[in-house]
């Protein structure tokens, strides 16, 4: 006797929005989706979260502007109560700022209105399947967290990411010298531009006029370990890069799915892949980030770059990536008032490594476009880039710690951002 086969499971929405008819016209637009089934409203973020254990929704979408308790702040509720559930920010707003909020708060996703339900559905979808891939991994995370924490601490990072919310960090010459570094250390390492837009890998490295990862999106459909050879350059250093786009519109071409075939080849082919990041979370991103067994956040002791570091780690911590985080000081050496008890305490976290400044240097290298450990191997900033280039072949040991006392710099961010 054959038996009927289950239905599948349709995924559960709630509509969140202070307009009915707004929500009425989501209600209509996912009424087509035969994998969706609306399972409730709420006029504001309070009312969400009244309902949201009676709803028992899989995907919220949450308008931003709302009376009584905007998007925002019920995101950041829903994710501390139900972290199970995933929530898209709707809004009219298309602002990076309002990104960063909304991926701060817990969001998954962000959509622009006026909303189309070609691409309201595709993201759900995507975020409810992300979701459940994630609340699987929690269900063994018992099993292998033990395991992955041991292995990174013997310094097994294939994958190493180089992220900042704030240009002028020193991220991309870090990355850059890093591989070099590495690849000194008789490693086989790839460096890849994933500052898409406006990726500088390239004239760093005197690569201009060369392959990049558009060049070998836009020729195959699928992307194999020979046509990724081929469009590595090999650098004298040692090192193969993937460079960047040249001009920001070919970063279009780009897709998530061509990225994480990129870094699966990778992985397979070199002994660490360096990633060089945008300074946003889009997409692309986030999947670096991710697939990172470790992740370098560059900062320096301004008030700007602390506010915009502090930010990303508030970020990574909610995308519960914030164990692989390692914090470098660049520019160490230079004593702009802030010491490094101060830094941490705002930041939260362990500075990791000390990178020393040399203007000169570091302009000289890169106007140059050689590396700077290529040449000025004895300067103290060469020095301090290949400690840091052992630190990821044997593991970042010491112990982190929390800041150790209370002191003034949180003062001076209320009275500057307040």
């Amino acid at each position: 006797m054959t038996g009927k086969s289950e239905p599948a499971a349709k995924i559960r929405v709630l509509i969140v929005d202070d307009i009915q008819q707004t929500r009425t016209d989501i209600r209509r637009l996912l009424y087509f989706e035969d994998d969706m089934e609306v399972c409730g409203e709420a006029g504001n973020g309070q009312e969400a979260l009244e309902c949201i254990d009676k709803c028992s929704p899989d995907v919220v979408l949450m308008d931003i502007n709302m009376p009584v308790l905007d998007g925002i702040a019920a995101t950041e509720a829903l994710t501390r109560s139900h972290p199970h559930v995933s929530v898209i920010i709707i809004s009219i707003q298309g602002e990076q700022e309002y990104l960063r909020k909304a991926m701060v708060a817990g969001a998954r996703d962000y959509l622009v209105k006026p909303l189309s339900s070609e691409d309201m559905a595709a993201t759900i979808r995507q975020v409810y399947r992300t979701g459940q891939e994630r609340n699987h991994g929690k269900l063994l995370a018992g099993v292998q967290v033990t395991a992955e924490r041991e292995e990174r601490t013997r310094g097994v990072y294939k994958v190493i990411s180089f992220f900042s919310g704030k240009g002028g960090s020193g991220k991309t010459f870090l990355a850059g010298n890093l591989a070099v570094a590495l690849a000194k250390k008789k490693r086989k390492v790839a460096l890849v531009d994933l500052d898409l837009q406006f990726g500088d890998i390239a004239v760093m490295f005197n690569l201009s006029g060369t392959r990049t990862i558009a060049d070998l999106v836009s020729e195959e459909d699928r992307i194999g370990a020979a046509q990724l050879e081929g469009s590595l350059i090999r650098h004298l250093s040692g090192v193969a890069v993937l460079a960047a786009p040249v001009s920001p519109p070919e970063a279009e071409k780009i897709s998530v799915g061509h990225v994480e075939q990129i870094i699966k080849i990778l992985k397979e082919l070199f002994d660490c892949v360096i990633i060089d990041t945008s300074t946003f979370f889009g997409d692309i991103t986030l999947l670096a980030l991710e697939q990172a067994d470790l992740i370098l956040l560059p900062v320096r002791r301004d008030i700007a770059t602390i506010k915009n570091a502090r930010s990303g780690l508030d970020v990574l911590n909610s995308l519960e990536l914030g164990e692989k985080v390692r914090v470098i000081l660049n520019q160490a050496n230079l004593d702009p008032g802030i010491d490094i008890a101060e830094l941490e305490h705002s930041l939260d976290h362990h500075i990791s490594h000390n990178v020393a400044d040399d203007e000169k240097a570091v302009v000289s290298s890169i106007n140059r476009g050689v590396p700077l450990v290529m040449e000025q191997g004895g300067s103290e900033i060469s020095r301090d880039l290949c400690r840091l280039a052992e630190k990821v072949c044997s593991g970042f040991t010491e112990e982190e710690k929390a800041p150790a006392r209370k002191v003034s710099l949180r003062k001076i961010f209320s009275l500057t951002f307040g």
